[in-house]
């Protein structure tokens, strides 16, 4: 394999083999044969429900209380931004979508996921313009204003070729909104390989603030900000990522877990999940 940022085919085992780190840029990635991952095994609605979420839709507010606040962080960072045509790379059940038509309600939005019955709950519930397709398989007549990925990047076997196919469908000055985790930060340094991020095959990169720099400027991009926003959780959500994700999980747990009501969540900030907005140049 060669390093998508810097094209380095030099790599290092990290964590008893578990990742490799390039010798060249430092991009780390998983262990594993991207040419075979199978993205519909791995994203089927059980993702969403059990496999890695608890319930993807019952936590529907809590990521529309996300995604306001970054629309609103972008809305000022740029007031004069209209976000005329949206399109939304990993869009599952299109929460994101219902946010921007709020802030929005003029935009013309697409989104496009893997997951046929996320695509299909949110075509249906909200009457969103969303499509089960590969990216990289996708056409577009006229130039897209602003795509976004929100924590997608890390998932992709091949997340040049969707960097480099997203400078391609954009317009002149568009840009590319994404969220990813930072392995440089303070927390995954200090925790290791037991960074909660750090879980293949559904997570299959680890990129810095380097690196995911290096890969956007290696296609055409120019970084405009990274910065590092808070992230609402619901109790339930953590607590089950916590004690019963991935585990047996005991008696006691699954007791605590149905009792804690819906609706709380809190806002959280380790400060190892950056937001990157990039402009085509």
């Amino acid at each position: 394999m060669s390093c998508p940022a810097c094209r380095n085919e030099n790599f290092l085992d990290l964590y008893d083999g578990l990742l490799l780190k390039c010798g060249s840029c430092g991009f780390i990635t998983a262990n594993y044969d991207m040419d075979h991952f199978d993205s519909e095994k791995i994203y089927d609605e059980s993702y969403f429900n059990g496999s890695e979420y608890e319930n993807y839709v019952r936590d529907k507010d809590v990521f529309l209380e996300n995604y306001d606040q970054r629309i609103e962080f972008l809305k000022k960072k740029d007031k004069e931004r209209l976000f005329s045509t949206v399109l939304e790379i990993g869009c599952a059940y299109g929460f994101f979508g219902l946010a921007l038509r709020k802030h929005f309600p003029a935009a013309h939005y697409k989104g496009i996921d893997v997951t046929k019955e996320a695509v299909h709950f949110g075509s249906t519930q909200f009457g969103l313009d969303l499509v089960c397709e590969d990216y990289l398989q996708h056409y577009r007549d006229q130039p897209i204003t602003d795509i976004f990925m929100w924590d997608v990047i890390e998932h992709l076997p091949h997340p040049d070729l969707f960097v480099q196919k997203i400078h391609q469908d954009l317009g002149a000055q568009g840009r590319l909104y994404l969220t990813t985790g930072d392995i440089s930060a303070l927390v995954p340094r200090f925790q290791g390989k037991n960074w909660r991020m750090i879980h293949p095959p559904s997570h299959l990169h680890y990129f810095s603030k380097k690196t995911i720099s290096l890969l956007l400027k290696r296609y055409g991009f120019k970084i405009v900000s990274i910065s590092y926003p808070s992230v609402s959780r619901s109790l339930r959500q953590i607590y089950y990522s916590l004690f019963l994700l991935k585990r047996e999980g005991n008696s006691f747990h699954r007791m605590v877990h149905s009792a804690i009501p819906g609706g709380l969540k809190i806002p959280v900030n380790t400060f190892d999940i950056m937001m990157v907005v990039a402009e085509k140049e």
